[in-house]
């Protein structure tokens, strides 16, 4: 998962595509990542209906 996180993950979320929550619930580090709205305005990719939109407050 490392490598995913540093080649992948980290980019997208510099780039302003991804954005990652991360937190501690029952002493384990939970971390979710999101798509931004800037994802959807400039890529528009086959499984993107596959998932319902979530906002993040």
């Amino acid at each position: 998962m490392a490598s995913f996180s540093s080649c992948v993950l980290r980019p997208l979320e510099w780039a302003g595509l991804l954005t990652e929550t991360r937190g501690v619930r029952d002493r384990k580090h939970v971390h979710h990542v999101f798509k931004t709205p800037l994802w959807r305005s400039a890529l528009k990719l086959d499984t993107d209906d596959m998932l319902r939109p979530v906002s993040i407050q």
